[in-house]
Order: structure tokens, then sequence, then C-alpha cells
């Protein structure tokens, strides 16, 4: 089990600090997602942020578990979601967002425990990560989460349209 270090990617494993420079991906679904007057989608609800019922942490994908220049990393990690048993429909959005910020925003809270994201692969998502320690409920924090450090949004489209690669694990995947 790896921590992932604050610096990293990740899209909505060995014990090692996750970089605060890494990025996560998670999935904007329906509920999670705020429409336009014409049914576009034009950012994630707060919403998107909460956990469900018996949910003992928050799910997201983390990219620099790839190999590859960052949009690829990109790319290989919205694959990885969207291989994963997770239902992804066709007006999904995937989110990004810097691991730095979202502990900085999350620890800041009064009374928060400190978030560990960690690297737990799954069977479906060898790059998922667990963001262990989330508050259960903070309106105005994911609020926050979700007008600023989750913000940048990839749609369909936009997230065919990043280049590919093999999508193969990088050594800070392996541990290395």
């Amino acid at each position: 089990m790896a921590i992932i270090p604050t610096g990293w990617n990740f899209i909505r494993h060995l014990w090692k600090a996750m970089d605060r420079r890494h990025h996560s991906v998670t999935t904007a679904m329906h509920l999670g997602q705020n429409f336009d007057e014409d049914d576009n989608v034009v950012g994630v609800r707060p919403q998107a942020f909460e956990l469900r019922p018996d949910e003992p942490y928050l799910s997201s994908t983390w990219c620099e578990y790839f190999s590859g220049a960052k949009d690829q990393q990109l790319r290989c990690a919205i694959e990885a979601i969207r291989n994963s048993n997770l239902k992804v429909g066709g007006k999904a959005q995937f989110a990004v967002g810097l691991v730095r910020e979202i502990r900085q925003l999350v620890d800041a809270r009064p009374n928060a425990k400190k978030i560990r994201i960690i690297h737990e692969p799954e069977e479906d998502n060898e790059a998922h990560a667990a963001m262990r320690h989330w508050p259960e409920s903070d309106v105005e924090l994911f609020g926050l989460l979700a007008q600023s450090v989750w913000s940048m949004l990839y749609n369909s489209e936009a997230a065919d349209a990043l280049p590919t690669s093999e999508c193969a694990c990088s050594e800070r995947g392996q541990g290395k």
C-alpha cells in the first residue's frame, strides 16, 4: 500500500507518502453535476464529494500511477475508470484535482482529521486511490472543492481527444 504524495494528480498499496504535486481523477456522475439550460454540464455539485452511506473513503484514480506525459497519464486514468466496474454514462465528467490542494482545503477545516490519500489498487482499477478520513458532511468544504480543486473537467469528447499510450505502470506506481 502507498500513500500518494501531495503533489500528484488524481481524477474524482506500499506505505509511501503520495507526492503533493500529483493528481487525482474522480468521476462526476449525473447527480454530482451542474447543468445549464441546454443540459450541458457546467460544473460539479458539492454533493459529488459526499460519502455514500457505509462508504469509508472517497475513491479516486491516481494519474501518476501511469507512465508517459501528463496528458497521457490523465487519459490512462480516465480509461482505468471507464474500464472499472463503475457505470460511466455519456454525460459523465472526469474531474481532476491536485493532491496538495485537496489536502490543504480538507486539513484546514475545524476539527478535521488529517486526510490520507492512499494508493489502494482494486481488481478493476490498479490506479485506484482511497481518500481516507474524508469528512462525512461539510457542504461548505465540498463547495470549495467543486469550485476550485476539482474544477478542471473533461467530458467524454475532451477525454477521447487526449493522447493515448500503453498505460504502463510508472516507477512511482511500482513504489520506486
